[in-house]
Formats: C-alpha cells, structure tokens, sequence
C-alpha cells in the first residue's frame, strides 16, 4: 500500500497511519481484547488428551498500544509534511514525530523481550504427576461391611518452574471416572465416581521445584462398594488454572490408570 505514494508525502504518511490502525484493531481482535464479560480473551488447544485455554488480552492491549504510538507518529508526520513545519517538543528541537516513532521503537523492543521471555519461560516449566496414588481405605470398624467404608484416592505431583516467571493463583480439581470395569452392575462404566475439592496453590515461584504437592480425590459413597469389589480402567480428569507472565491459562487433561479390587 505505502508504494502507492513517494516515501515523502502526506498521503503516504496518511495510508501508512491508517493501516496500521487497521492491523493494531486486528491484532487486537486476534489475541481476544474485545472478548466481552471476561478479564482476557481467549485462545484455545485443542489436543487428544490436552485443552488449553489461554488469556492473551495483556499481549492484545500492548500489540494495540504499540499499533497507536505507531499510528500516531505517521499522523504527526502526515501534518508535519502537509504544513512544512517540524513541530518541536524542547528547545533542542526534538521532533514531535521523532519522540512517536522513539517510544514506539522502545515498546517494540520490550514486546519483543517479553515474547522471546515467555518462550524461553515456557520450554522450563514442567509438570510431573507421579505414576502411582496413595489409598487410604476407612472401614468405620465394620470390617466386613464395606457399605458404610470410605475411601480417598491420593493424587501426587510435581511442579518444576525454572523459568523467568512465577506461577500465581493455581487452582486444581480433579474428577476421577471410570472407563471400563469387570463388573458394571456393581460399577457402572463412565460414570463420575470421585472428585476432589478445588485444590488452590498460591504461588510457585520462579527458578524453584516444588515436589510432592498432594491432590485427594473422595469416591462417592454410592461406588465404594463396588470400587472395592470391581477391577477397572480409571480416568483422572485434571482441571488447571492459573496466571503466568500475564496470561490466564486454563488447562483439562485425562490420565488413565489401571485399578485392581482390594477384595
């Protein structure tokens, strides 16, 4: 579009102004900043066993306040050009222009740090769920009478953040269902059997390991019996949410384990 114009001109600063509005509304619209109701926009993974959900309105609003300090430098020199006069901002005749297009500059080094640290970020952050979980069996003291025994499955991971940025706000729940079973009468197959509370961690900071962090997931009393009684193939269902580096990740994934009864 710009060569439509010499480099020069007040037409050509005007084109260039007005596309660059044009792509700084776009971006903004990609990266979800007009998502209404919401804190962030959205962006969506969508994998075989993994969904992501990611809040990027942070990198909407700095793409759409960079295209702005853009916009408006090609606009001051636009009126410069049209008028022949440069105007100044101190005594040491700063071009208005020149001040646009140096903050501009600036933003854009800074979005671009911020990218290549959130890459760099993202390649160090690992999440580690331990191939085993904890049984705790409760019999009240009718050892032969499991219909009134609870149980409580112990979900154990690891959390590794070796990047420039803290993990803040995370909040885990997990949904335990079974997938097939010896026995579907006792226990039905894909059916919700257990569930954890909202298990909430406040902050795992960067540059640090934090091992041994402990989900319990409670079986419905309805299942118990039959949980006991019944061989099956489970299925962890991990809720994920948190905020990292200014974005709002929400994330779901499924595990399958096999289950042996106990009797």
């Amino acid at each position: 579009m710009l060569v439509l114009f010499p480099p020069d001109t007040a037409a050509n600063r005007v084109i260039a102004f007005g596309a660059t509005v044009y792509s700084g509304i776009y971006l903004f619209y990609m990266f979800g900043g007009f998502t209404p109701g919401v804190a962030y926009g959205t962006y969506a993974i969508a994998l075989p066993i993994v969904q992501v959900r990611l809040g990027l309105q942070l990198i909407a609003w700095t793409f759409l306040a960079s295209s702005g300090i853009r916009a408006l430098q090609y606009l001051v020199e636009a009126i410069e050009i049209g008028n022949q006069k440069e105007y100044k901002v101190t005594k040491r005749k700063f071009k208005l222009s020149m001040v646009f297009k140096a903050f501009g500059t600036i933003l854009g080094l800074i979005i671009a740090g911020y990218f290549g640290s959130l890459v760099y970020s993202g390649t160090q952050l690992g999440f580690d769920i331990h191939d085993t979980f904890g049984f705790d069996h409760d019999d009240n003291g009718t050892l032969l009478d499991p219909s009134d025994d609870s149980i409580n499955l112990t979900m154990t991971f690891d959390v590794s953040n070796r990047g420039l940025y803290a993990i803040y706000d995370v909040v885990i729940a997990v949904r335990f269902f079974t997938v097939t079973t010896a026995n579907p009468t006792d226990l039905p197959e894909n059916t919700k059997i257990g569930e954890s509370i909202s298990n909430y961690y406040s902050t795992f900071h960067a540059f640090t390991v934090t091992p041994n962090n402990d989900v319990v997931v409670t079986i419905d009393p309805t299942y118990v019996v039959g949980f006991l009684n019944t061989s099956a193939t489970l299925e962890f269902r991990i809720s994920f949410s948190t905020l990292y580096a200014g974005i709002l990740i929400d994330l779901n994934m499924s595990i399958q384990t096999p289950w042996v009864e106990v009797f």
